[in-house]
């Protein structure tokens, strides 16, 4: 018991890591001050170029895990590229020098990411495979409130301090130490041709991929929302970001039982939320509604995500998950950063430039549709499967 228990531990720890990116997200406006010479749209490579370094580093390390290099051995070697590259520039007062280092800190994270839930499906099944999913949505959440909420506390008294919040990362590199290798999976078993990757995979690929498009700017223009109408100054966008948060660590918690009344349907479940949370903030104009927003948003990712991890694992042959589950990583990572670009076209395309809540009707009738969408296959694909 004990064994299993540090085992839960020890997978959940990798997931605590993977919220890191944003510890100094609250330290660019201090960062910007200490460097006036470079332009902001430059100074925010600090965050995204870790994010855009990272998209690769998940795909190749799915593509070794268990394989080429055993689970263990990349997720120190992860771990270490994380914390060097995380605490690094804290020593550093040239800003390019900082962000070469905050490269190394994008592949550390880009390694790490894909394996928590490689980790699961390796280690788990049924009931306690989605437990896990649900508690590593939780730990996820809990790492990103930690590191977010230390590097702006580190940041008001020195920006460079905020960078040292990343040596949180060496409570999960210890205990990786201790984490038994997954059995290998056997890439074909007698007389079994090598399995090519389900298209399914790639079906999930885009889903979390436009998901992502849809949730950013939610994420991003809060703050901008919430100071043009008036409805508060930073702090209040922090809380109701904060929110975002709590209702995906609830969401985590109860994951295994929805997941085991709403099976696959739990996904149209995340997206009806999802479509909710955009009607609340796009038509709300008081702060409640951003906080009703912020927390049927968090419920509704967190849905989603660890049920499109339970379908990856059904999905494919156990040689494949590290693989996959790259994929699906990066494709959110990728879909995150595309969102701006994305919304900026729409707008063009349909006249509504200068329109601040254009993103959340438009991800307000794409959620929809998707929900409705996927409940009317799935009931058709039930009547087809029933015996006449």
């Amino acid at each position: 018991m004990k064994n299993k228990t540090f085992l839960k531990i020890a997978v959940l720890s990798v997931f605590f890591v993977q919220m890191g990116i944003g510890t100094i997200t609250p330290a660019l406006a201090s960062i910007a001050a200490a460097f006036p010479t470079i332009s902001f749209t430059t100074l925010l490579l600090v965050s995204t170029g870790a994010v855009l370094i990272s998209v690769p580093a998940t795909l190749i390390s799915g593509r070794l895990a268990g394989n080429v290099i055993k689970y263990k051995t990349l997720l120190i070697i992860g771990m270490l590229l994380f914390i060097f590259g995380g605490i690094a520039p804290y020593f550093m007062t040239d800003f390019f020098a900082i962000l070469a280092v905050r490269a190394i800190f994008g592949i550390g994270l880009g390694i790490v990411t894909p394996l928590g839930a490689a980790l699961i499906i390796a280690f788990f099944d049924g009931e306690v495979r989605a437990q896990m999913m649900g508690f590593g949505n939780v730990a996820a959440n809990v790492g990103g409130i930690l590191f977010q909420l230390l590097g702006g506390i580190a940041a008001s008294a020195f920006w460079g301090y905020s960078f040292l919040v990343h040596g949180l990362g060496i409570v999960t590199f210890i205990l990786i130490l201790f984490l038994p290798e997954p059995a290998k999976a056997p890439c074909t078993s007698a007389g079994e041709i090598k399995p090519k990757m389900p298209a399914s995979v790639y079906g999930f690929a885009f889903a979390i991929f436009a998901i992502m498009i849809l949730l950013y700017p939610l994420l991003v223009n809060m703050s901008t929302l919430i100071a043009v109408g008036s409805m508060g100054g930073p702090a209040d966008a922090a809380l109701v970001l904060t929110m975002f948060t709590v209702g995906g660590m609830i969401a985590g918690f109860i994951f295994a039982k929805v997941f085991r009344i709403f099976q696959k349907n739990t996904f149209a479940l995340g997206l009806g939320l999802l479509a909710i949370a955009m009607a609340s903030i796009g038509f709300g104009n008081t702060i409640l509604f951003m906080y009703i927003g912020a927390t049927a948003a968090g419920f509704g990712f967190s849905f989603i995500v660890p049920t499109i991890f339970m379908d990856l694992g059904a999905a494919v042959h156990p040689s494949q998950i590290p693989t996959a589950s790259g994929i699906v990583l990066a494709s959110m990572n990728i879909g995150g950063f595309t969102s701006a670009y994305f919304f900026a076209l729409m707008a063009y395309v349909l006249g509504q430039t200068g329109i601040l809540k254009f993103p959340f009707y438009f991800s307000l009738a794409a959620f929809t549709i998707g929900a409705i969408a996927y409940v009317l296959i799935k009931l058709k694909k039930a009547d087809v499967l029933l015996p006449e």
